[in-house]
């Protein structure tokens, strides 16, 4: 825990440092790193014949902006976002207070200066258009920890806020948002207030075939974000990996994640498809619930350093590719995290356990890491004979636990998007 946070501060050190300049832009938004944002918002929220009144207060930091020639409408951050609800439909709740708080990856877009380009560019309502300069669109996600529910039971899952916030002025907003929280929906209005400066927006002055050009890369960014949310899970559970060359090419391996009291589960698909000679790899992941999947397929380094990303865009339905630059992959830097060596073995090792799963029976070495002042333990369990030698891991903090465990061993496994 003390180097997940260590390593934040870094990232908001950084991001705040380099990224903070302030370029002139003829379509941005609100928004500049280092920008403070406190939201409170209240909503109403069901799940089965539970409903409720919610009150979600908020405090979220913007680390990065980048910045595609004269369009800079993207902002990523982090927040931390609570919850208090209370109860009222259900006579048969043991508890009519819910509370919990969640930690979210946050994006925004902005359409502040794009109103101003219809008015002025275009034979359009003055009134209706200039009125999209105001407005901010965002989405949350990431996992929520309920210590006080209706059934008196703690919970680990994953929450998710997509939304409008229109600006009065440069630092109020109203907000509109649609929530999902451990499986309760619904929606709240509420405020947000911003602290810090704002980036200045300068008159469209270039011609639209560049538009057209600055649109592409920052497209592409939306993508990369998401790959790395999934391509995080499916390497590097909890910041920690094992050696992974012991997958033969077409090998994969499928996992189901699952919280705690929760009956909601997530499908990791992780494969290997090929081996260069000069010892790039070309794997694929994909990531869902089996019914609605996502697939990347990407080319690594022997340093795990991303060379090439593929996927399917969802708007056209064709397969796109994306080399992305040292810079752009600076935000995504995988250089917290830690490989087990040998030398954890000796010091984690609990002894041989015997585990059986979905996709078989395997003996394997048992290795416990705590935090005892954090309240924070990570477990795995391994095994030579699975690629990439997990067989199951587990992650818990105080009452609350994450568990990831491997469901099936594949071979065969082949490009979908035509990758080499």
């Amino acid at each position: 825990m003390k180097r997940i946070v260590a390593f934040l501060i870094v990232v908001l050190i950084f991001t705040t440092s380099v990224y903070s300049e302030d370029k002139d832009s003829w379509w941005g938004s609100y928004y500049m790193p280092g920008n403070f944002i406190i939201k409170g918002a209240i909503g109403y929220e069901t799940s089965n014949d539970i409903a409720a009144i919610s009150i979600y207060p908020e405090a979220e930091i913007i680390l990065f902006k980048p910045h595609f020639g004269a369009l800079s409408p993207i902002d990523f951050g982090i927040a931390a976002r609570g919850l208090v609800g209370f109860g009222f439909s259900d006579s048969t709740l043991d508890s009519s207070i819910a509370a919990g708080v969640g930690i979210f990856g946050t994006l925004h877009f902005g359409f502040r200066g794009i109103g101003s380009y219809f008015t002025e560019y275009k034979d359009s309502p003055s009134a209706l258009f200039s009125q999209l300069n105001r407005f901010d669109y965002f989405l949350e996600i990431g996992p929520v920890f309920d210590f006080m529910t209706y059934n008196n039971s703690g919970l680990v899952g994953f929450g998710t806020t997509t939304g409008f916030n229109y600006f009065i002025n440069d630092n109020f907003a109203v907000t509109l948002e649609a929530n999902l929280w451990h499986g309760f929906a619904g929606g709240a209005i509420g405020m947000v207030y911003r602290i810090g400066p704002s980036p200045n927006i300068s008159k469209l002055d270039i011609k639209i075939k560049d538009v057209k050009m600055d649109l592409n890369p920052m497209y592409m960014q939306i993508y990369l974000a998401q790959f790395y949310s999934i391509y995080w899970y499916s390497f590097y559970p909890g910041g920690f990996y094992f050696d992974d060359t012991n997958y033969e090419v077409g090998q994969g391996t499928e996992w189901k994640l699952t919280s705690n009291g929760d009956n909601d589960e997530l499908i990791i698909t992780k494969a290997l498809l090929k081996i260069n000679d000069d010892t790039s790899r070309w794997w694929k992941i994909k990531y869902g619930n089996r019914s609605d999947e996502i697939i990347y397929e990407f080319l690594i380094d022997k340093d795990y350093n991303l060379l090439k990303l593929r996927f399917t865009d969802e708007d056209s339905g064709e397969v796109r590719e994306y080399l992305a630059t040292p810079e752009e992959l600076e935000p995504y830097s995988t250089s917290d995290m830690r490989k087990i060596s040998e030398s954890d073995y000796k010091e984690w090792d609990k002894g041989i356990v015997t585990l059986k799963t979905d996709a078989g029976s395997f003996e394997t070495n048992h290795l416990l890491f705590t935090e005892s002042a954090a309240d924070y333990s990570y477990e795995w369990w391994i095994s030579d004979r699975v690629p990439g030698k997990m067989v199951k891991f587990m992650w818990k903090s105080g009452g609350e636990s994450m568990t990831g465990e491997l469901i099936k061993i594949s071979n065969g496994n082949k490009t979908e998007l035509n990758s080499f």
